[in-house]
């Protein structure tokens, strides 16, 4: 199994969630943007194992405060994006 960084499939479905209420642009080139800034705005979870990957989702799910942060990543991110499109 290769590296994986949980926390962005984390920031992917959080996104997702968060685009649908925004009246953002939902191109894949402002997606791709929103994500970019919003993993860069948090810390890399990585494992290397199956059984990693699944702890390392179950534990992030049950910490409050990890939830709070991946939230306000991710609004920001939309946030920045909607005001500095890098399309027309």
């Amino acid at each position: 199994m290769a590296l994986i960084n949980t926390m962005e499939e984390i920031v992917d479905n959080k996104i997702a969630e968060l685009m649908e209420q925004s009246d953002c642009c939902k191109c894949e080139q402002c997606h791709e943007d929103i994500k970019c800034l919003a993993l860069n705005a948090l810390p890399a979870k990585y494992v290397s194992t199956t059984k990693g990957e699944l702890f390392s989702k179950l534990s992030n799910a049950m910490i409050k405060q990890h939830s709070i942060d991946v939230n306000i990543a991710c609004l920001n991110a939309i946030e920045f994006v909607k005001t500095h499109p890098k399309h027309n």
